[in-house]
């Protein structure tokens, strides 16, 4: 999960925390007599509330608006196409979704938000759970995020999060579920929760509950102690270097923690097995001590936990979650998942190494290792921004992805040109990637994509050069105005790609960090 959306997803789930805690209180009041006059103002406050987060998970270019309301429109173009209006009808609340088109908005069912909720004689959870529920599937839909939030799951998870911060362990699944009924007001059994986490299980709830740190990203209060488990990943790349181990006792000293935030870590790192080998601690990780995994050099420029998710979700496409459930990791961003390809106006962006094939030819071995960093290194940018890998490889040593947000994939480009350069490569595989992205008209199908945009961009694709990103004029139309600032795109002028009589206006994006070739041969 991006680390906007990660925020966003906190500051709905502090709120809606809140409300239910009124509600377990019978603080909680629905304005009887004109509740869906409340309804509708609450809606629109919250939206107002949320505006800094919602701006920031939608990302640079240009201020978002999801709501028909002048009193929170603010200034800026309208970047989202997605609005909702909610309406007084009474004893119901009706909720209209529509799509702006040049200039205009029309109403549009399709996208599954229309719908009357009643409001009037309903209990107040009832009418919390509508109203942040109604919230969030507008949201997702609005800025195409998913916050995962539809399942009570959620609740769930930020209190193993709460329990785990305050006392330095898991709990079990019958401390969560006592300590959730007595603080917040929710309609799942106990049976209900312990079949949420251990399906199929006949346990009477003695089982821990431990989150990943995927899970433990988009709670709240966690992020000290997700930074101390990137440092202690720095140290732990350290340690491979000199073949050493990592102990709890130097980590203690070098990063001047308190016995709880080591038990924390201690905890943390055990769970990774791309970190911890040949590990032992004590009961409760007062004391821990580790060999680094033999994967632990893929962390070694990490900055963050985003970093070190990416790069673990590339070495790993079927993890476990922590209690066990195998998940598929066709299901995470940046790997191949038919069912969520996006159709319509899509943006597409194709690499190639440059001369793989004398790399191959003059050292296997070497080449072999180059293109397996190679492939985490795009998976990880193209993941992180939000794309989709469709085919690794698919001519040559290629790439081929997809994005819903062209924005997305200059960005995706970019990064991964970043990444590339800073590898130290073997003296004799130099990889050096050309790249080029292309806005068009596509629809999936059967997990790919077969339309004349497709082989534009890879034609336009064979019009690069080695560390170098093309880009067509549908794209440029797009972003041009709403790009980030540390981007740029410099037009090359008109060039034919090959099949092709028309020349296209190409443009070549730029970085003021990042060595990216200008120029582009005459036709």
């Amino acid at each position: 999960m991006q680390p906007g959306i990660v925020g966003l997803r906190r500051a709905i789930t502090e709120s809606w925390e809140n409300d239910l805690r009124a509600v377990r209180q019978d603080r909680y009041d629905v304005d009887k007599g004109k509740e869906a006059w409340s309804f509708i103002q609450r809606f629109y406050t919250m939206v107002s509330d949320l505006r800094s987060p919602i701006q920031r998970a939608w990302g640079p270019g240009g201020m978002v608006h999801v709501a028909d309301s002048t009193e929170i429109g603010g200034p800026g173009p309208r970047v989202s196409l997605t609005r909702v209006k909610l309406r007084n009808h009474g004893e119901l609340v009706a909720v209209e979704a529509s799509t702006h088109s040049d200039g205009e908005a029309r109403p549009n069912p399709g996208l599954g938000l229309d719908r009357e909720i009643e409001v009037a004689g309903v209990t107040p959870l009832t009418y919390v759970q509508e109203l942040y529920g109604t919230l969030a599937s507008f949201l997702q839909i609005a800025l195409n995020v998913d916050l995962e939030l539809a399942r009570p799951r959620w609740i769930y998870e930020q209190a193993a999060t709460d329990h785990f911060l305050t006392h330095a362990r898991w709990p079990s699944i019958a401390e969560l579920y006592q300590h959730v009924t007595r603080e917040l007001a929710v309609e799942d059994s106990f049976e209900k929760v312990i079949e949420m986490f251990v399906p199929g299980t006949t346990e009477n709830g003695s089982t821990e509950i431990r989150l990943d740190l995927d899970q433990l990203h988009r709670c709240r209060g966690t992020d000290p102690d997700l930074s101390n488990f990137v440092q202690a990943l720095r140290l732990a790349v350290v340690a491979d270097q000199a073949d050493g181990r990592v102990t709890s006792h130097e980590v203690q000293q070098e990063l001047n923690l308190d016995s709880a935030a080591m038990m924390k870590l201690g905890r943390l790192l055990q769970a990774e097995h791309d970190v911890w080998r040949e590990g032992d601690a004590a009961d409760d990780y007062s004391e821990w001590a580790f060999a680094p995994s033999f994967n632990i050099h893929f962390f070694r420029r990490i900055s963050s936990i985003d970093d070190y998710l990416a790069i673990e979700t590339s070495l790993n496409p079927v993890h476990t979650e922590g209690n066990g459930a195998v998940v598929n990791g066709d299901a995470s961003i940046g790997t191949e998942n038919s069912s969520a390809l996006p159709d319509g106006i899509v943006t597409f962006l194709m690499t190639d190494v440059v001369e793989s094939t004398p790399l191959w030819l003059r050292s296997r071995s070497q080449m072999y290792v180059a293109m397996k960093r190679h492939d985490q290194l795009l998976a990880s940018a193209i993941g992180a921004n939000g794309g989709v890998v469709l085919k690794e490889r698919g001519e040559g040593d290629s790439f081929f992805a997809v994005f819903l947000r062209a924005t997305d994939a200059l960005a995706a480009a970019v990064d991964a040109q970043r990444a590339l350069q800073a590898e130290q490569w073997p003296d004799d595989v130099p990889i050096r990637v050309r790249m080029a992205i292309l806005t068009g008209e596509a629809d999936a199908d059967d997990g790919d994509y077969r339309a004349p945009a497709v082989n534009r961009c890879a034609k336009l694709r064979r019009r690069a050069v080695g560390q170098q990103i093309l880009v067509s004029e549908t794209t440029y139309s797009i972003v041009a105005d709403i790009m980030r600032e540390d981007l740029s795109l410099v037009s090359v002028g008109p060039r034919r790609l090959e099949g092709h009589e028309r020349p296209e206006q190409i443009y070549v994006l730029q970085h003021p960090e990042v060595v990216l070739e200008a120029t582009v041969p005459e036709d």
